[in-house]
């Protein structure tokens, strides 16, 4: 079942995406609220798992020069076994069940080209039901928002 969010939950994401320390005393005299409601609706949509607040970082600035996306074909009886495998990697950032040439889609950030081969060939190769693969390497992030949603969300 979706969450509904009104316009002030949308307001509170759209300050949060903008600047994710912001204190809840400086959004709830932005939008005219009590600190305390927005306290509680951050609390709310973090529980809800509709906001999470991280710190990211861009790999290439911290020593992880290679990134790859891999496209994978797997046995679909073990799609949920090789889900719950790459979820456990500490190199493989995003996991997604896909449609059309691929079953799957990963991330992967190393430090290095033989990293990656390493990651392909032994970590790949011990779980059961991936049939092939294939990968792009990411030469260099042109876009990467994280500021997506607000104002698309579901108006109630």
């Amino acid at each position: 079942m979706a969450n509904h969010l009104d316009d002030t939950d949308r307001q509170i994401i759209r300050l949060l995406q903008k600047d994710g320390r912001m204190p809840f005393l400086t959004i709830a005299n932005q939008l005219g609220l009590a600190e305390g409601t927005v306290r509680r609706r951050v609390g709310k949509l973090i529980d809800d798992k509709i906001l999470q607040i991280v710190g990211v970082t861009d790999p290439f600035k911290v020593g992880m020069t290679t990134v790859a996306i891999v496209g994978m074909k797997v046995e679909r009886s073990h799609i949920e076994s090789i889900t719950s495998a790459l979820n456990a990697m500490p190199e493989v950032r995003y996991v997604a069940l896909s449609t059309g040439n691929y079953d799957l889609i990963i991330e992967i950030v190393v430090r290095s080209n033989d990293e990656l081969l390493t990651f392909l060939i032994s970590n790949l190769g011990e779980i059961p039901g991936i049939l092939n693969t294939g990968t792009s390497m990411v030469l260099k992030v042109a876009k990467q928002n994280f500021s997506w949603g607000p104002d698309n969300l579901d108006k109630g």
